[in-house]
This record gives C-alpha cells, structure tokens and sequence, in this order.
C-alpha cells in the first residue's frame, strides 16, 4: 500500500502566500487590517508553520508589516509610500528601458503586445484585479529583459508594491485606459528598438501612474 503524501511545509506556505497575496492586492484584507493567525488557521484550515513562512516572505515584498509579540498587519495605502515607490523606480527604470530595448526576443515583443491586447479586454470587462495581474506581467516582461538579474529582482520588487495602488485607482475611478494606451505606445516603440524613445516614455509612464494614483489616494484620504 502506497503511503499518503502530505504536501511539504514550504510547499504549502507557498500556496497560502499566493492566497494572502491575492487577498492584499485585491483589497479584500484591506490597508491597515490587523490580521490574526488563530482566525485564518481556523478558517482556512492552513498550519502555523506554513502560515508564519507566508507572512515573513509577504512582509519582505512590502505587503505585511510584522509587529514582534502582536502579528501582522496589512500595509497600509500611504501616498508618501507611494512616492517612494515611484522615486525609486523612476532612478533605474530608464537604463533598464534602454537595456530591455536591446535584448527583447521576438517572442517578448510577442508578448507585450498580447498583453496589451488582454489587458484592453479586461479593462472593457471592468475585470480590474485581472488587469493588474497584466500590468504586472508586462512590466516583469521588460524588467526581466533587462538581462541583469539585479536590476530585475528589484524592479519586481517596486512592481509588486505599485500593484496594490494602480488596483485602487483604477477601480475608483472604472478607467485604466491612460495606462494601456501607454503600454500599447510602448510596445511600439520597443519594437522599433529605439532606445532614446523607450527611456523618454517609459519615464513619462511612471510619472502618470504617479499622478493618476495620487489623486485618487488624495480624494479617498
């Protein structure tokens, strides 16, 4: 008789990151939310282990500040944040735009215009947590392209915060189409592979996220 697998520890908290990551960056555990173990173990059935692991890994891409002897609370939705975010990323963004240039395959350029394709329908179906998840995606696509492992790593990383602020904005307001018509312009460009062009836009693209999710941080505070 063949022993029953139990899935592995790390294994596990991997599927419960994936599930609290979609629950932060969705806003369903919303900015400033005190989250208790004992609740989600109970509810989810998910092992203190597993769970802790989840939480560490969360709080390392910004999503979770753990607070010693009180747990974890949801980071909040802070504008000065945000400008952080977008200072740093405006710093590196234009020489990895300018790398990415040079280095996109023909099947990456392939992709960044599917992705603009799935997004334009996503944002018609007002599917906007889907459409984070392909903002993301084509941002990776170029942050990957780069072809320097640590510039990559940490333009995720802005990536991964950004998410949870360009959600907001775009279901306050039911309008991402700025945003996609800069990723289709984009697109483009990289195709074309002009370095001078991709620098200048992608610069200008980060500096209308920071606009359009400024406001709309504004208007909620």
């Amino acid at each position: 008789m063949t022993p029953k697998k139990h899935p592995s520890p790390s294994r596990e908290s991997d599927r419960i990151e994936a599930e609290l990551r979609r629950l932060i960056l969705t806003l369903e555990l919303e900015p400033g939310l005190a989250i208790s173990e004992s609740t989600l173990m109970q509810r989810y059935g998910w092992g203190r282990t597993p769970l802790r692991e989840a939480f560490q890994r969360l709080a390392e891409q910004s999503l979770l500040q753990i607070i010693p002897r009180q747990g974890a609370v949801v980071t909040a939705l802070s504008v000065f944040d945000f400008v952080e975010v977008m200072d740093a990323m405006s710093l590196v963004i234009g020489p990895a735009a300018v790398l990415a240039c040079q280095r996109l395959t023909e099947t990456e350029l392939i992709q960044l215009d599917q992705l603009v394709e799935e997004g334009e329908a996503a944002a018609t179906a007002g599917d906007f947590v889907r459409l984070t998840e392909l903002d993301y995606e084509f941002h990776s696509v170029l942050a990957q392209a780069s072809g320097n492992r640590y510039l990559s790593a940490y333009l995720h990383h802005l990536h991964q915060v950004a998410r949870r602020f360009n959600f907001a904005a775009w279901k306050r307001d039911r309008n991402a189409n700025p945003s996609l018509g800069e990723h289709r312009h984009l697109a483009a460009i990289f195709r074309a592979r002009d370095t001078a062009q991709a620098k200048t836009a992608m610069l200008q693209h980060i500096e209308g996220a920071r606009q359009r999710v400024i406001g709309t941080i504004q208007v909620e505070e």
